[in-house]
């Protein structure tokens, strides 16, 4: 194969690696949550890995692109100035250790994406045999663990089970943060949906729907019980690729299914939401809140005030650079579980640039790419996209998220080949 004579082994050889570990990152996930579940210890076993992952990217986004490693760490550095105020003011080194990896984790998207897109350029074959491997390899962790959870083992999506906290709901296995769970969810089901639409086995994918519908049931948490029904129906759809804009047989066939699965979860849904206490919560919340109430769970009231205390004491630097998660902590709880109003509060207008340039960069390429009749992770990239900016919207831990910030990464960098590959051809 000329690719392995054009470059050096030990570069190949580093690129596998990296690629194992965006494989077993999950897998990490789950091991650190094992022994703080078993034993109560926090061995910080997934941040050491996840930071080796960076450092990983960034000694081969060096070899590969100068330009594009000087411009990670700029972004890097603009990230660091609002957490380094703070600090300046606190003289909290905890503070800002926390608030250092919490900007590695919302930079770690956007760096493992740089790093498949220049890679594809160099092993093209690799990446997507790879990058299938890594995303299977994590569904098959991510279904262990709701297994597990069935089985008793594990963390509670809401409450504590283990303490004898009678309101525990949902399962999660060994992931100990419960949102990016649902986040995960979205990825690594919205792949394995999308693999088996393509295989045209009609009879498998409605059969792995019913598996995808039950798995949100069980997370528990609104944002996975609506991806779980939205993924189902709208792959089909996506998968019409440049017929996705228009009125086709296939959408006027599926409107009866919509219907009758809609119908149907009202049916089983309600009396399990009354027996959780889920239905009891949802009326409290439509009855003091109103709708938008119930979609942010109260958060609405929380950013409200917090952006009046904000708009008051902020000078030109905060509105820049922002408070940094620490500085937030001290004057309410540290996230706001909004991913663009956190990004703001915490780095500025920086982050919520951030934000926007991610969200926009990612739609625009899975959409193009969807476009084409022969991407293989088009259709799958453009839904998980949408599903995954709508969630940050709505529970947050999306574009904040260490655990799902690998593998949002791969399936917009394989989107991304898809569509050079196309404009290769074309061209």
């Amino acid at each position: 194969m000329p690719y392995r004579s054009a470059y050096p082994k030990a570069s190949f050889a580093l690129f596998q690696l990296t690629f194992l570990m965006f494989g077993l990152s999950l897998l990490v996930d789950a091991i650190n949550g094992f022994f703080l579940s078993g034993l109560g210890v926090d061995t910080k076993l997934s941040a050491m890995f996840k930071i080796l992952l960076i450092g990983m990217m960034l000694y081969q986004l060096g070899s590969i692109s100068r330009k594009a490693l000087a411009w990670s760490l700029i972004t890097f550095l603009l990230f660091l100035a609002g957490p380094l105020f703070t600090f300046i003011e606190t003289l909290s080194v905890a503070g800002f250790f926390d608030d250092f990896t919490s900007a590695l984790r919302i930079l770690t998207t956007m760096l493992a994406f740089i790093y498949i897109c220049y890679c594809a350029e160099k092993y093209p074959e690799q990446i997507d045999k790879y990058g299938k491997y890594a995303l299977v390899f994590a569904f098959l962790v991510l279904i262990g663990n709701i297994v597990l959870g069935v089985l008793g083992f594990g963390f509670s999506s809401y409450g504590n089970a283990k303490q004898g906290e009678e309101d525990a709901i949902g399962i999660k296995g060994f992931f100990y943060a419960g949102n990016e769970v649902s986040g995960v969810f979205v990825v690594l089901y919205g792949v394995i949906l999308h693999l088996l639409w393509q295989k045209k086995g009609k009879l498998l994918y409605l059969f792995f729907s019913l598996i995808t519908l039950l798995s949100g049931l069980l997370i528990a948490t609104k944002a996975a019980m609506m991806a779980a029904a939205l993924l189902v129906f709208a792959i089909p759809l996506l998968n019409e690729r440049h017929r996705i804009l228009n009125l086709t047989p296939l959408k006027l066939k599926l409107i009866a299914p919509i219907a009758l699965v809609g119908g149907t979860l009202a049916i089983v849904l309600i009396p399990i939401f009354e027996s959780t206490g889920l239905l009891d919560r949802f009326i409290w919340f439509y009855e003091k809140k109103g709708v938008i109430g119930i979609i942010l769970s109260g958060r609405d009231e929380f950013i409200i005030n917090m952006m009046r205390v904000f708009e008051h004491y902020a000078i030109i630097s905060d509105v820049i650079f922002g408070i940094s998660k620490t500085g937030l902590g001290k004057l309410t709880k540290n996230a706001m579980e909004i991913d663009p109003i956190d990004m703001f509060l915490w780095h500025g207008l920086i982050g919520l640039t951030f934000f926007m340039v991610i969200s926009v960069l990612f739609l625009r390429i899975s959409y193009l790419a969807t476009r084409q009749v022969d991407s293989m992770w088009g259709p799958a990239a453009l839904i998980i996209n949408i599903v995954l900016i709508g969630i940050s919207f709505i529970a947050g831990h999306i574009f904040t998220s260490g655990m799902l910030a690998p593998l949002f990464a791969l399936i917009n960098g394989l989107a991304y080949m898809d569509l050079i590959r196309a404009r290769q051809r074309v061209a």
